[in-house]
């Protein structure tokens, strides 16, 4: 009997030391689907990243990840390794110079309707 209890409470404290999944949203400079592949294939793979979804209305950037694998500063500091803004981050120059033309600043300009003046 008192291995089962003894049991339990080490069972029910490896549980309540486990990581627990939070989520931040990263305001990116993202403005197409491809951006939105590119920025969720890149950070699936990050270190603790559990799900990614990028919002191109908002260009909001959702992350769940484990707090013991990983936090904020890493998850902004990868985005812009990819090549795009994260919060107040800048973008990797580098990594931008390598992003496809449709992902560049400006260049769906065009898409946008005009306001007309009245």
């Amino acid at each position: 009997m008192k291995k089962l209890i003894l049991t339990f409470f080490i069972a029910a404290f490896a549980f309540a030391a486990q990581a627990q999944v939070k989520t931040i949203g990263i305001k990116t400079s993202a403005i197409c689907e491809m951006c939105k592949a590119t920025l969720e294939k890149d950070l699936t793979f990050e270190k603790g990243v559990k799900s990614v979804n990028l919002d191109l209305e908002t260009k909001v950037l959702n992350i769940a990840y484990l707090d013991s694998k990983t936090d904020p500063d890493k998850l902004r500091k990868r985005v812009t390794m990819v090549g795009y803004n994260a919060d107040s981050l800048k973008r990797d120059p580098k990594a931008y110079a390598k992003l496809d033309e449709c992902c560049k600043d400006g260049a769906h300009d065009d898409e946008v309707p005009k306001k007309k003046d009245n």
